[in-house]
């Protein structure tokens, strides 16, 4: 444990306790600058000589500096206190998705709001480069109050697209890094050789299990549920949930599918799919009110501008098109 009253780089302080995992703790805490608090999370003590785990918690503060989004927690600072490591970040108010999956069916709305604001802020991470690997509903965040709002959480195993921006840590071809739940086959496979459509698959399944109350692979062991998501045939979320209409099963179809090159263009595009599942009508004005969210810190890092222009213009462009073909 941090004791109370402990400061990293002469700014943030330690102020309570606030939660414990297996690799990290976290604390409320106090920014001296500003007099805001914020939440600080520090690696645990006894992975403090672990190379790999300490890389991987100083990777997530990296990569989470370079993202801006309403829907990604921002990351303040990183940096290490005596041998231990601690990322400054925004405090949350509120309890993880995980948390309310055993909770009574949530509306449909909700579910729907929460995939397109998750959507959203995966593409703005694949538009800076940036592959989450381990997405999943402990790594979403529901903000307490009125209105669904959500953050995207924890880029610990996140994959850097630009190898300029690599920090050395390599992953085997045969290491397994993410939930297995919620791992893309090709993750499966291989974790070194993902591209931004294994996150496709990771929100997909959120959504199925969101809209059903069941997550499409049921096998107990690791290695069992493994060869489920190479092999097994995904159930129909009608066959879960009768009440949904026909239209589901085939945005699960494509969201789901073990090929990659035939799943969604993007997140965006499956949250919209979604919508215009259950109302074409209202998934057209969601395509037109939909915009997307450049990674602004990314040009001034190193990306040449050009080619953040790039990706923006396509997200864009990829929203026009959806709305075109969704009024078809």
């Amino acid at each position: 444990m941090t004791a109370a009253g402990t400061v990293f780089a002469e700014r943030w302080e330690v102020v309570a306790p606030l939660a414990s995992g297996s690799t990290s703790e976290v604390y409320r805490g106090l920014d001296r600058h500003s007099g805001d608090a914020v939440a600080l999370k520090v690696l645990r003590a006894d992975l403090a000589s672990n190379a790999e785990a300490l890389q991987r918690f100083q990777r997530e503060g990296r990569v989470a500096l370079k993202l801006s989004h309403p829907h990604i927690v921002e990351v303040r600072d990183f940096g290490s206190h005596e041998g231990h490591a601690w990322i400054a970040m925004e405090l949350l108010e509120g309890d993880t998705l995980e948390a309310h999956l055993g909770d009574a069916r949530m509306p449909r709305e909700s579910v729907l709001a929460i995939v397109e604001q998750v959507a959203a802020a995966v593409d703005c991470a694949h538009a800076a480069g940036v592959v989450h690997r381990d997405l999943k509903p402990d790594n979403v965040f529901v903000l307490a109050g009125d209105a669904v709002r959500v953050k995207v959480l924890d880029f610990g195993f996140a994959k850097l697209l630009n190898l300029l921006e690599a920090d050395g840590l390599k992953t085997a071809a045969n290491a397994l890094l993410g939930t297995p739940l919620y791992m893309a086959p090709e993750q499966v496979r291989s974790s070194s050789t993902v591209d931004p459509r294994a996150d496709l698959w990771s929100l997909g399944v959120i959504a199925y299990e969101l809209l059903t109350g069941a997550a499409p692979f049921d096998a107990k062991a690791t290695a069992d549920l493994l060869v489920e998501i190479l092999t097994k045939r995904v159930p129909p979320p009608t066959t879960v949930d009768p009440t949904l209409p026909a239209s589901v099963d085939r945005w699960a179809r494509r969201a789901l599918e073990r090929d990659a090159e035939r799943r969604f263009a993007n997140a965006t595009e499956l949250a919209l799919a979604l919508r215009r599942a259950f109302d074409p009508d209202e998934a057209v004005r969601a395509a037109l009110r939909t915009q997307p969210y450049p990674a602004k810190r990314v040009a001034r890092e190193g990306v040449p501008r050009w080619l953040v222009a790039l990706a923006i213009a396509a997200l864009v462009a990829l929203a026009v098109a959806a709305s075109r073909v969704l009024r078809s």
